[in-house]
């Protein structure tokens, strides 16, 4: 598994969730080698809770996982080519569905683990679940449907 994020290596990534250009944004960071389960690890902050101060809030976790999910996609894609990661052409996933079962309240003081695979290769992009755990506990499952965008749809000049 590359120590250098999923998130690190798509260009032009100002997502609120995983994008390395935006500061203000979570920043959450992916790792997947090609096979298994990809890996993302996040550390909540205060200004992440919901309501009751020592929970996570379910807007964060579904940015979350819906965040791993697309970049996983985007990897696979990558991967199904044999290229590198972020090499050019660039290749673009967008959410065309976002699932969440919420299983248990999310503690804002662990550090949360997720896990994302590919369910199923669709005829136009992937369809992914992903579980995120605390303190090895389940928190919640998300189904993720990625679908391909162009370079056009990013606002990108091609």
């Amino acid at each position: 598994m590359s120590d250098i994020a999923l998130q690190d290596r798509l260009p032009h990534n100002h997502c609120f969730g995983c994008g390395p250009h935006n500061k203000g944004g979570l920043n959450l960071k992916s790792h997947w080698a090609g096979d298994g389960p990809s890996i993302a690890r996040f550390t909540p902050a205060p200004h992440h809770c919901s309501a009751p101060l020592h929970f996570v809030n379910g807007g964060i976790i579904a940015t979350l996982i819906d965040c791993h999910c697309i970049c996983t996609a985007m990897a696979a894609a990558y991967f199904e080519e044999q290229r590198a990661v972020g090499s050019d052409p660039a290749r673009y996933f967008a959410t065309g569905s976002l699932a969440i079962s919420y299983k248990r309240p999310t503690p804002m003081d662990a550090l949360l683990e997720l896990e994302a695979e590919i369910s199923e290769k669709l005829v136009n992009g992937y369809k992914l679940i992903c579980r995120l755990s605390a303190a090895g506990k389940l928190c919640a499952v998300g189904e993720v449907k990625a679908v391909p965008v162009s370079a056009d749809w990013m606002g990108v000049a091609v």
